[in-house]
């Protein structure tokens, strides 16, 4: 039986169970990320200094820190308001299909209308199909195609 899926902000006392779901989520994606990047990750999403970089962290009661989203809020050109980069999400393959990745989907939003945010968007691989049944209930697929031009 599930335990009760509380959602709050990264602190820095959570460095340890982040590092560890962040590992488990570069797993997945096979994406090897240096230390250097991981360490200057996580420093922006708990400082002060960083304010558009933050992270969302779910707990199961009775197990710890079961998932964890990172995002960028940035400004765009076709609003007055910023909007969110929902950049990595993760949720535990034991906490999989108990409401943890929707949950802190709907606590980033719930933040970003309290901010007056102009929209929350993401992508995801072409072929993470259990994550496209959640993310289809809750957002708009796009007809966008992604392109990307490393620079370093």
């Amino acid at each position: 039986m599930a335990g009760e899926i509380t959602i709050r902000s990264a602190d820095a006392t959570d460095e340890a169970g982040w590092r560890r779901l962040w590992a488990a989520y570069l797993d997945f994606y096979a994406a090897d990320i240096s230390e250097a990047v991981t360490a200057a990750t996580w420093a922006k999403i708990i400082s002060d200094e960083a304010p558009h970089i933050g992270g969302l962290l779910a707990r199961r009661s009775g197990s710890g820190l079961v998932g964890m989203l990172n995002y960028v809020i940035h400004d765009i050109t076709w609003s007055l308001k910023p909007v969110c980069y929902l950049e990595d999400l993760y949720v535990e393959e034991t906490a999989r299909g108990e409401g943890v990745g929707r949950a802190l989907i709907e606590s980033l939003a719930a933040r970003g209308r309290e901010a007056g945010w102009h929209r929350l968007y993401w992508n995801t691989a072409r072929d993470n199909t259990p994550a496209q049944v959640l993310y289809n209930k809750i957002g708009e697929r796009t007809g966008w195609v992604r392109y990307d031009l490393d620079l370093d």
